[in-house]
């Protein structure tokens, strides 16, 4: 209801109570001094019922979601910073060292060298938070001045990959989680909970003594964006859980931590075209189309739907009329992905091959 309705509603009811006798009509004096209060009423009711919008978790937006989440012991994620491997080469072709504190950029973003591994490999930190510092590089320039640099490369995957801040949505499906579960103790619910708190985690799944046998806990974990988790992101979580107590994990639980296997999954579809539309124009859009969805594939999902992928192809342009031969890792309907301790398979898009029929 808007306010001006509401408005004239207000104001025809508070006519009712006038006596009969009086002149009530628009202009009159009893009129024109109960019209201002029946707007005012309107506009206090309308701030009253976004109030309640905005005090309970499942419509509460920014602040107000962070305030009602907070009285139940959470805080929205921020941003975090990515770390990258950057290897140093010197002009003489070796290892160059003693870079530690020197600035380096790549697509824009600034990294600090802040630990050096091994001669010439370093970890840098990004700048800037958010998860633009899991995907720049390789390419990187110098912003410090390196004494006898000859060159400068940054790996593909991130040591710890960043998050962004965390969304209303994302807040607000955490704190559903959180209430209907009852951590406690060394539960599933208590190690999902507390693996998930440490920076670079951003899934896990728990296997406990039905799977792993008495007393043995394994913890397969993945990265922000829910993609395999790097050897020092495992190790570091490995170190955090402890041995009998010292740790995360309660006395008389032995836990190891391990990550996904990425297994690579080459996609071919066969595109059928409106008339007078041009191939050359919709193939990189479905090539897109299917890295996309193969991207929202989540850590725990188990299945790559060829219905959702044919379903992706006709919506990147309407100028696809159908589609027809899809087939995932070389073979035709749905793709099915291990998920188990011993194997826990996260996809990623190999080769996309479109044609037009």
């Amino acid at each position: 209801m808007t306010i001006k309705t509401e408005q004239e509603q207000l104001l025809a009811r508070m006519l009712e109570e006038v006596p009969e006798e009086l002149d009530q009509r628009e202009g009159s004096v009893i009129y024109t001094t109960l019209a201002p209060v029946a707007r005012l009423l309107a506009q206090q009711n309308a701030m009253l019922e976004e109030l309640e919008r905005l005090l309970f978790a499942d419509t509460a937006e920014g602040k107000w979601l962070d305030q009602a989440v907070r009285d139940f012991g959470l805080t929205r994620e921020e941003a975090t910073q990515a770390v990258r491997r950057v290897l140093l080469t010197a002009k003489e072709g070796g290892p160059l060292s003693g870079c530690v504190g020197l600035r380096i950029a790549a697509d824009g973003l600034a990294f600090v060298l802040e630990e050096e591994e091994t001669a010439g490999s370093y970890l840098a930190r990004c700048q800037t938070a958010g998860t633009a510092g899991n995907r720049c590089g390789p390419q990187v320039l110098p912003m410090d001045y390196f004494t006898g640099l000859g060159s400068a490369v940054m790996e593909t995957d991130p040591v710890i990959a960043a998050r962004d801040q965390e969304t209303d949505d994302q807040l607000r499906q955490r704190f559903r989680q959180a209430i209907s579960q009852t951590p406690y103790g060394g539960n599933i619910a208590d190690y999902e909970q507390k693996t998930l708190s440490i920076q670079g985690v951003g899934a896990v799944a728990v296997f406990g003594a039905r799977e792993m046998g008495a007393g043995k806990v394994g913890l397969v974990i993945g990265d922000e964006e829910g993609r395999a988790a790097s050897p020092e992101l495992v190790e570091q979580v490995q170190t955090l859980m402890g041995v009998d107590g010292d740790g995360i994990a309660p006395v008389g639980h032995t836990v190891t931590v391990t990550t996904g296997e990425e297994v690579t999954v080459d996609i071919t579809a066969t595109l059928h075209l409106r008339s007078g539309e041009s191939f050359q124009l919709v193939q990189p859009l479905a090539e897109e189309a299917v890295r996309q969805y193969l991207d929202s594939i989540t850590f725990a999902e188990e299945t790559i739907f060829s219905a959702r992928l044919t379903a992706a192809l006709l919506g990147c342009s309407s100028a696809v009329a159908d589609v027809t031969a899809v087939t995932i890792g070389g073979k035709s309907g749905n793709f099915s992905l291990t998920k188990t301790y011993d194997q826990w398979q996260l996809p990623r898009c190999g080769t996309v091959t479109i044609t037009q029929s």
